[in-house]
């Protein structure tokens, strides 16, 4: 099945949204301060810049557990890959539990306690890639399906515990985006702190005549610049973009928990994928059309 994606997602996937913004960020303050023939090295004072990230970083790290600090910097990477679960992930995830759906149709329960107790070498699992490289899926689709086959909860209790399962995920996962919230909140009066250092020196260096004042004062207001532009210009756009990509995660979580939620509660697998295709925003859903060719081949391929 040959599946039509809009430019837009092609530039979100490859990354090339979060450096583009960057680069009109940086091209438009920067190109606007030359053409009104400011000189770039005027912005360049070494010691503004290790007053504001040492300060920045320190405070980070102090603030928050390694844990989020590490996750932080994994996070803001993974924004250079690209944005969150798009249509060819959710055809795949839907595919995939009705694949298992059915298998637990014909075989009895039991036939999924193989694949959910290993995954890694499931016959099922391997024919979906995007899937198994989510850990936290991965984990979260088997431990329920693990229950599932024990049959020691009712299917409402199940679904109780899939929301709170869900929300712990989503609260842990917030930690990172808070952070950089908190740095970005943080930032301009971090720079206000380096311009009253930078006026210190400069009211030490009245006696040296006006333009040496002037250099002194002009160093320190860039600690002002900085602290402001990092702030609204990098900081809060990064935590904003680690955001969205955490809500999408756990929109394509809560797709799989309405299926799987669907299918412990006896809805027949085509019926249990089409109520986890409804929960998908409509840019990233694939149309009813779509889903059911995508089934057809899998029992033709079958």
């Amino acid at each position: 099945m040959k599946t039509e994606y809009s430019p837009i997602f092609l530039v979100e996937g490859l990354g090339l949204k979060l450096i583009g913004g960057l680069i009109v960020v940086f091209g438009c303050v920067l190109g606007g301060f030359v053409l009104h023939h400011g000189n770039l090295m005027q912005l360049f004072v070494p010691t503004e810049y290790l007053i504001i990230l040492g300060c920045l970083v320190g405070g980070m790290i102090v603030k928050n557990p390694g844990t989020v600090m590490i996750a932080l910097v994994k996070d803001i990477l993974g924004l250079i890959k690209g944005g969150g679960p798009g249509k060819k992930e959710y055809l795949e995830v839907l595919k995939m539990i009705y694949e298992l759906m059915q298998l637990a149709r014909k075989e009895g329960v039991l036939a999924l306690e193989s694949h959910v107790n290993d995954p890694g070498t499931s016959s099922v699992f391997s024919n979906y890639p995007t899937f198994t490289n989510d850990h936290h899926a991965v984990h979260f689709l088997c431990d329920t399906l693990k229950l599932f086959v024990a049959g020691v909860l009712e299917p409402h209790n199940m679904d109780e515990l899939m929301e709170r399962d869900l929300d712990v995920l989503h609260h842990e996962e917030m930690q990172t985006a808070n952070a950089m919230t908190n740095a970005a909140d943080s930032l301009p009066a971090i720079g206000i702190v380096a311009a009253v250092l930078g006026i210190i020196l400069t009211m030490s260096a009245i006696d040296q005549g006006a333009a040496a004042v002037g250099m002194k004062v002009a160093g320190a207001l860039v600690g002002t610049f900085l602290g402001v532009f990092i702030a609204y210009g990098m900081a809060g756009p990064i935590a904003g973009s680690i955001e969205a990509k955490i809500d999408a995660k756990g929109r394509y979580m809560q797709c799989i928990r309405h299926v799987l939620a669907a299918s412990i509660n006896g809805v027949n697998p085509p019926m249990a994928v089409e109520i986890g295709r409804r929960t998908i925003f409509m840019h990233d859903r694939p149309t009813f059309e779509e889903l059911e060719e995508a089934l057809r081949e899998m029992k033709g391929g079958g």
